[in-house]
């Protein structure tokens, strides 16, 4: 009778061509945090144990098929076990750097926007967003800055300067919620994020979800067009009109916005004359009121509408500016819907 072929063969051939396939993926970086090699080591023992058994035996029959599938079920199974296991364990950590983006966020828009901006742009302070000459700061050397903070120069007003945020000097902060801020701020750094194998994640989208106070709200919308002020190009100049309507709007995209329209043109930033009477009417499907505020750069306040109903006349709420100034608006309903009325004499 002639000869059975080998499956022991077959297996171990089969082990060390998956070996080889694994290192490969892990050379190429197919397979991250040396998984790759740790499954070739896992095929190398495979191979190891089935060539053992076989060399034990003369042929198939003394051992039986039954083994060899055992063994080549081992041989899938925990290499299947071992890239489960992985993947769950990078879930988690993702899951739970995105939750110390989060909170770190949180307290940034607590703590750190109002000089630094909800966009991490820089106002009064350094813009911390992606900044090059942040990035070279250590770990340890932003926890200090942020700790004991920046001694303000008596002789220089206008120098850089910020207090101490540990609880340790006096502040409001913990250890651990200074960390998480160094951690957001870390991860407007591209270079950071794939040197430290981070997801492509910049903590400061995190920092609209955070806030809950409409007038910070509506300050990020402003910040997103470019600033406090819009630039000039956006204001339509109405100074030669003695009143002005602005309409509460439904948007295609579902949203809502102040519009004065005019042939052709749509915005919710004009400019003019003390005097002038303002009405907000509301064109729109749903409730809106107008608040005075949100603008770093704001001199002057007006007092604030009450509801104003969708399509009642009767409810439109109207303010004549008499002071020349800056005036931005917003809806504490809608807290996107933003505005800005520039007064002249």
């Amino acid at each position: 009778m002639g000869r059975t072929s080998n499956p022991g063969f077959v297996a171990v051939t089969f082990a060390i061509a998956l070996a080889v396939l694994l290192v490969l993926l892990s050379v190429t970086n197919i397979l991250s945090d040396g998984l790759g090699y740790k499954l070739a080591a896992v095929a190398v023992v495979v191979a190891a144990l089935i060539y053992i058994f076989y060399a034990r035996a003369n042929n198939v029959e003394k051992t039986g098929y039954g083994s060899l599938v055992f063994i080549i079920a081992v041989a899938i199974i925990i290499p299947a076990l071992l890239i489960t296991q992985q993947q769950q364990q990078v879930a988690a950590t993702q899951n739970q750097y995105n939750l110390t983006l989060q909170t770190g966020a949180a307290l940034y828009g607590q703590y750190c926007a109002s000089c630094h901006g909800f966009l991490g742009q820089g106002i009064n302070g350094p813009k911390l967003n992606n900044n090059p000459a942040i990035s070279k700061f250590t770990n340890d050397d932003l926890t200090r800055i942020i700790s004991g903070g920046i001694p303000g120069d008596p002789t220089t007003p206008t120098a850089l300067s910020m207090p101490s945020w540990s609880n340790r000097f006096g502040g409001p902060l913990t250890d651990d919620d200074i960390s998480y801020l160094v951690a957001l701020i870390r991860s407007s750094d591209p270079t950071y994020r794939a040197q430290n194998n981070l997801a492509d994640t910049n903590g400061f989208g995190y920092v609209l979800a955070s806030l809950t106070n409409p007038t910070q709200i509506a300050e990020y919308h402003l910040e997103q067009k470019g600033g406090s002020k819009p630039p000039a190009t956006q204001f339509v100049d109405l100074t030669n009109q003695a009143t002005v309507t602005i309409e509460s709007l439904d948007t295609p995209g579902g949203s809502f916005a102040y519009g004065w329209q005019a042939v052709g043109t749509k915005t919710s930033d004009i400019i003019i004359k003390a005097g002038t009477k303002v009405t907000w009417s509301n064109v729109s499907s749903t409730f809106h009121n107008v608040y005075q505020g949100a603008g770093g750069t704001a001199t002057n306040k007006f007092p604030p509408s009450g509801i104003i109903q969708p399509k009642v006349a009767s409810s439109d709420y109207s303010y004549t500016f008499k002071t020349p100034g800056e005036y931005p608006f917003y809806c504490q309903i809608h807290p996107a819907m933003i505005g800005w009325i520039t007064v002249v004499a």
